[in-house]
């Protein structure tokens, strides 16, 4: 079952499970009783309503400015690499060759082993450090470039310290979620908001389903968003390895940095 029926069948599920309820509250309580407490229900209602809407939206809008922090860290650590390759051009045929071949492997593990690992929620290989620890191994033996063109060379550790950092963004804001309390009180929450709406006197049983059903239907979507956003590399709106990819074939094909080729 693909990411978009997934979603669909969990809307229909709690969808279908609030109707249930509603069903059974109608046939257990009366129209009449329940007419009785309308007006204090309504005033709690919209207290327990403002109350969940203001939550629910805080959490969408701070998982949204981590999905975003985890787009950035990801163009900034393909720019950190194309950055790498652009500057080793003008060094040494030895040194430069070798911090290329570093750069294009590093490219490749990112894209060809940390990606679809992350999409399936294994971080295993995006925490380890054999990769990186390889580029800073190369450029410490750059000697002869370190020796031709100090700047260059000084500006390429610089940049490949970002690229550190940009990797550990990434994998942190990937790893990061909302803390079991609060997955607990947003769930609680839409549980109680929907459950809330069976208390009303309503004598058409079909208004009512219908109101409790796009009640439901609009919670969970929400509930669901704020979860997709949470995990930025897995679900429908995953983060693809698109700059990544194109730094890749930018290095592999010398387009644009003219002498990158060996």
């Amino acid at each position: 079952m693909n990411e978009t029926a997934m979603i669909a069948f969990i809307v229909l599920v709690a969808v279908l499970v609030s109707l249930i309820g509603l069903s059974l509250v109608r046939r257990m309580v009366p129209t009449n009783r329940l007419a009785q407490h309308t007006d204090v229900a309504g005033y709690v209602y919209a207290v327990l309503g403002v109350i969940f809407a203001v939550i629910l939206a805080f959490v969408v809008i701070a998982a949204w400015e981590e999905y975003r922090d985890s787009q950035a860290a990801v163009a900034d650590e393909a720019t950190a690499v194309l950055n790498l390759a652009r500057m080793v051009n003008g060094w040494p045929a030895g040194d430069r060759d070798t911090v290329e071949s570093a750069l294009i492997a590093y490219a490749r593990q990112v894209v060809d082993v940390e990606w679809p690992a992350m999409t399936r929620g294994d971080f295993a290989p995006a925490t380890a450090t054999v990769t990186i620890n390889q580029l800073w191994q190369v450029l410490n033996q750059a000697e002869a470039a370190a020796a031709a063109k100090s700047a260059s060379y000084e500006a390429a550790i610089a940049q490949l310290d970002t690229l550190g950092e940009a990797r550990g963004d990434r994998v942190l804001l990937a790893q990061e979620g909302l803390p079991l309390s609060m997955r607990l009180i947003l769930l609680i929450g839409a549980v109680v908001t929907v459950a809330f709406s069976y208390l009303f006197a309503i004598d058409e049983g079909w208004i009512h389903a219908l109101m409790t059903a796009s009640l439901a239907g609009l919670v969970a979507l929400l509930l669901l968003l704020q979860y997709q956003l949470a995990t930025p590399f897995q679900g429908v709106v995953a983060i693809e390895p698109t700059a990544m990819e194109l730094v890749l074939a930018e290095i592999d094909a010398a387009t644009g940095i003219p002498g990158m080729s060996s």
